[in-house]
């Protein structure tokens, strides 16, 4: 790694544990800003489904500009319209102005920065680092999130909302703000040079992407797998609620340190994959994660106590981490840099995209059997991503540094 890349990999590590602990100091506090100021709980739903549908609105075409443009300032781009929206919406909440329609529109342009913002990082990491180091930069870099969001930023997020409903927003904004004066240093040498804007050839640049991914088999099963894992992990998620409170009748407080658990389980997770995989080879990542995570489903089902279940969600979290750590870079090595903005677009439209189907289905097996049973099926989903990925991993090296293009 150069010396420019060097210090571009640090200033963008910077600048994703700057970004993250004001993203999880948002995440804490706009549910509760959104109960304060809203009328109905179906309203708070709305607004929940409108941060994240962008990645289903948006996804495929902001991966071709991300293509098309230089992706460090796409990223700060990104950056500067998140923080003008959220001091936008200061404004208007000191002004007593911020309803319902405002915060949809809110939380919709926070998802299209958050869109832009992760596409174009992924496409850029490469660039950044040797092909041998993409699982240890990865890892660092999920660390890095998985501390400011989950752990540090959430944690602070609901002090800082008992303080003043705008300070959360405040800093959420200030944190876009060094974020992007962070990206400033990072410059790097991409492979192919940014294409130049043209109009009109949106649809073709998307179907060029997938016509890529639909030729190499191990891609498209990677997308199924990971499709899978995610869709698991989320309705677990959606339900460990309904475990913790109404089945097994436990305080509301171990619920977050459940969720503290887990968290701690995806730090170790993101600063280990690479070395595991150095022990065990990519191979066994692959095919271990799903199984890990199934077992895992079935240890929370079949238990009432509740630390053989923290357990058992550490594994889990610490599974899909690592499992995700590997793909993703896998994934970064083996598709061209001229297509990397457009495939990690596609990428997220089908792991993220699918996240309210998890819940849903979590949902509903829970309301019919119970949220054991949302754990159980949960696992034989695991097991499908498992018969996925091991007629995909036969023609993959053990090692990081092939496939690079």
């Amino acid at each position: 790694m150069g010396r420019a890349a060097a210090v571009g990999y640090r200033a963008l590590l910077q600048s994703s544990a700057v970004s993250a602990l004001g993203d999880g100091v948002r995440f804490a506090a706009l549910p509760l800003l959104a109960v304060a100021l809203l009328d109905s709980p179906f309203q708070v739903t709305v607004l929940t489904a409108a941060g994240t549908a962008s990645w289903l609105l948006v996804a495929l075409p902001a991966g071709v500009y991300v293509d098309r443009l230089d992706r460090q300032r796409v990223m700060v781009f990104a950056d500067l319209l998140r923080s003008l929206v959220l001091l936008g919406a200061i404004v208007l909440l000191l002004a007593g102005h911020l309803t319902f329609w405002p915060l949809v529109t809110l939380a919709f342009l926070l998802g299209v920065g958050e869109v832009l913002f992760d596409c174009a990082a992924n496409a850029l990491l490469p660039g950044l680092v040797d092909g041998n180091g993409l699982e240890r930069a990865n890892g660092h870099l999920y660390a890095t999130q998985t501390i400011g969001r989950d752990l540090a930023g959430q944690a602070l997020g609901g002090l800082l909302f008992a303080v003043g409903r705008s300070v959360p927003l405040l800093l959420d904004a200030v944190s876009f703000l060094c974020s992007a004066l962070l990206l400033r240093r990072v410059r790097t040498v991409r492979r192919t040079p940014p294409r130049p804007q043209r109009s009109g050839h949106v649809r073709r640049e998307i179907g060029e992407c997938l016509r890529y991914l639909l030729r190499h088999r191990v891609l498209l099963k990677l997308t199924a797998a990971a499709t899978l894992v995610n869709t698991v992990y989320m309705g677990q998620l959606a339900v460990l609620i309904l475990l913790v409170r109404q089945e097994l009748r436990l305080p509301a407080a171990l619920y977050g340190v459940l969720l503290t658990v887990g968290a701690l389980g995806g730090v170790a997770a993101s600063t280990t994959a690479a070395r595991l995989t150095e022990a065990l080879g990519r191979r066994a990542i692959l095919t271990g994660g799903p199984v890990a995570v199934a077992l895992s489903g079935l240890g929370i089902a079949a238990t009432r106590n509740i630390y053989v279940i923290a357990c058992a969600y550490c594994l889990s979290v610490y599974a899909i981490t690592c499992w995700t750590v590997i793909a993703v870079s896998l994934r970064q090595s083996m598709v061209p840099d001229r297509l990397r903005g457009r495939s990690v677009s596609v990428d997220r439209l089908f792991t993220w995209g699918t996240n309210p189907f998890g819940v849903l289905g979590a949902g509903a097996v829970s309301q019919l059997w119970g949220p054991r049973a949302a754990f159980a099926v949960g696992s034989l989903c695991a097991l499908a991503a498992l018969a996925v990925m091991a007629t995909a991993v036969r023609s993959l090296p053990e090692r990081a540094g092939a496939h690079l293009r």
